[in-house]
């Protein structure tokens, strides 16, 4: 059995842990009989204990409520995994969209044993990017009717050129959020929208076309419902993409693909029907 003499002498690690009942049964005697003779040391304890039980008195309420749901343990891990699947999936859409740019050339030159296999259609990148984000379930943090000059300057920032992203609010659609990727072709980037009051999504995808003369917009089907209207302008080629019938979609291509060919227009401050300015999208 240790001798008590050899025992460290009180200090103040053994007062804050009387305080806070941490003591085993051997150190809080020695402790108790160091306070019966040291009373000044024994007055400060006991202040330090009055502290320690108001704030459990003034605490006790809030710390028998339920633990809040976004604190739960389960609920952080779910948002900690559904952080993990956003950034992978954001790497794995870099990834598809090269191979399939890439990709799509050497199939029509007659890849894998020299038949020729029928070639995408120009711009196929862009309903996969759509296909890829559309399926995002993230909380819409942009005001609704949100104004796409933001957008528009963000995008020509990064692009190195003056890009116009479509006000698309005559048609129902606000802008959500953009996305840069890559492409065989250099920087490429898409703009998610979502139907004022509903769920339907539609994205505005652009990227360099050198070499690509102007066209006019022109149309696609691809599978599992998606619809493409895209069209070049000699420096970048334009898709709008959504799971919406042709006719619905064309007029929207058509509105979107006028406001991008005459180009950027003076800021203005967007309004609503109400007359109220609508608050500006705010990018980091």
């Amino acid at each position: 059995m240790r001798d008590p003499r050899d025992q460290p002498p009180i200090g103040e690690d053994d007062l804050q842990a009387y305080v806070d009942e941490r003591l085993d049964a051997a150190r809080l005697a020695r402790v108790r009989r160091y306070l019966e003779e040291q009373p000044e040391a024994a007055a400060r304890v006991r202040a330090m204990v009055a502290q320690r039980d108001a704030l459990r008195a003034a605490l006790a309420p809030k710390a028998s409520e339920p633990i809040p749901v976004r604190l739960r343990v389960a609920h952080l891990r779910a948002g900690l995994r559904r952080r993990r699947w956003r950034r992978l999936r954001g790497v794995a859409a870099a990834v598809l969209l090269v191979l399939l740019g890439a990709g799509a050339g050497w199939l029509a030159r007659g890849g894998w044993g020299g038949t020729a296999v029928p070639a995408a259609p120009p711009m196929a990148e862009a309903a996969e990017a759509h296909r890829l984000f559309a399926q995002e379930t993230r909380r819409a943090v942009l005001p609704a009717a949100a104004d796409a000059g933001d957008l528009s300057d963000w995008l020509s920032d990064r692009l190195g050129a003056p890009v116009v992203v479509p006000d698309l609010l005559g048609a129902g659609y606000r802008p959500l959020d953009g996305h840069l990727l890559p492409s065989p072709q250099g920087t490429a980037a898409v703009v998610m929208y979502e139907r004022i009051g509903g769920r339907t999504r539609l994205s505005f995808y652009v990227r360099p076309a050198p070499g690509t003369p102007a066209d006019r917009l022109r149309c696609a089907d691809h599978p599992g419902g998606y619809v493409t209207y895209y069209w070049f302008d000699g420096r970048f080629g334009y898709a709008v993409t959504a799971a919406l019938p042709r006719d619905e979609l064309r007029g929207i291509a058509h509105a979107a693909e006028r406001e991008v060919r005459e180009g950027p227009r003076p800021r203005a401050a967007t309004r609503l029907a109400s007359g109220q300015p609508v608050p500006r999208v705010c990018l980091g």
